[in-house]
């Protein structure tokens, strides 16, 4: 089983982090059939082999297939425990990436990202032919931040193959002024990209969550414009397989030890993210969920009847049974916004049929 690449509707990349496998595995079954991840692979915290991070997806994600890369943002801490240096391993170039591609075949779900640092075209066809033989579909990841400089050896491979069964990737992580990265990802789709066959869809995906709130006094409100640059990006290209994606109203990880957040909540919305924190006033979550519960953009979650909705309710009456730490009202804006984009074009989603109810 692998991702039907013809069927792109919201393809999330989503770090293996509690938060994000929290949010995702509280989405009903009719939600996470309209995702199609790109889940980054690290190893799970205190876990003795790498395979407990797939564990954790697939009890996220069960029985859908779904794209894997390595998350290169994960910092190793000890490379004398066996995960650590299993993900390590994975970043070998040895034999086209053969740990990469052996691990690949050990997880039937997974459609892998091509790992190609390093590679000439005659070794990324070999990982190429060896993902076709495994029957997956692939996808071609380009991480601006880390952008390849062997990009044009990657497609001459790929239209050498001939192979229509996979997607291109361009994902420029966390950014803040959006308008010059736009701009890059015109011009790479137009010059470097132009020799990609039509009918092969491509997947643009960045996310703008704010950094830090410690400006929040209150509730503010911050935009994002995935949305509309995806519309320009259709017009401007002319290709019209574009698909949505983004990081799930998260960002890549980062180094250093940030100190503990003060209370906050935030409400994942159609086009951006609502926040309520005061500080100075010393609100607790409770405090915080009702200014959320009194906006004007509650108006757009009220009714939607997912987890994240419920939590937030659920800490304005007792927080000790609804969001009671900082992971808690991540892993609650996470299910939010999961299950708002994957239904953003399906019209009014209040009361439809979820299928089952989310577990507790």
């Amino acid at each position: 089983m692998a991702v039907d690449v013809s069927q792109l509707n919201y393809v999330p990349t989503l770090a293996v982090r509690a938060s994000e496998m929290n949010g995702l595995q509280r989405l009903p079954a009719a939600s996470k059939d309209r995702l199609q991840p790109v889940f980054l692979l690290a190893p799970w915290p205190n876990a003795t082999e790498l395979m407990r991070a797939i564990d954790r997806v697939q009890n996220a994600f069960p029985d859908r297939s779904f794209f894997l890369d390595i998350d290169k943002d994960y910092q190793v801490t000890n490379v004398e425990l066996l995960a650590q240096q299993q993900w390590l391993d994975l970043q070998d170039p040895a034999n086209a990436y053969s740990n990469w591609v052996g691990f690949i075949d050990t997880i039937p779900n997974a459609s892998p990202c091509l790992q190609i640092a390093g590679l000439s075209q005659a070794q990324i066809t070999n990982q190429i032919t060896a993902f076709q033989e495994m029957g997956r579909s692939f996808a071609l990841r380009i991480e601006l931040n880390r952008f390849p400089p062997n990009l044009q050896d990657a497609i001459a491979a790929i239209n050498a193959v001939g192979s229509a069964d996979y997607a291109i990737i361009v994902d420029a992580g966390w950014i803040v002024d959006t308008q010059p990265t736009r701009l890059r990802i015109a011009n790479l789709i137009t010059t470097q990209l132009n020799e990609i066959d039509a009918q092969i869809p491509f997947v643009i995906s960045y996310t703008t969550i704010p950094k830090g709130f410690a400006e929040v006094e209150g509730v503010d409100f911050a935009t994002f414009d995935n949305r509309e640059f995806l519309a320009e990006l259709i017009q401007v290209t002319n290709r019209q397989r574009i698909a949505y994606g983004d990081w799930g109203s998260t960002r890549p990880r980062e180094k250093g030890i940030a100190s503990r957040p003060k209370p906050r909540i935030d409400l994942a919305i159609r086009n951006g993210w609502l926040s309520a924190r005061n500080k100075p006033e010393e609100w607790g979550f409770d405090d915080a969920a009702h200014e959320i519960m009194n906006s004007e953009q509650w108006k757009e979650v009220d009714g939607l009847g997912i987890w994240g909705e419920f939590m937030i309710r659920q800490t304005a009456i007792n927080p000790a049974l609804g969001i009671n730490t900082p992971q808690k009202n991540v892993a609650a804006r996470v299910n939010l916004h999961l299950h708002i984009q994957a239904f953003y074009n399906a019209g009014d989603i209040k009361g439809i049929n979820l299928d089952e109810k989310w577990e507790d």
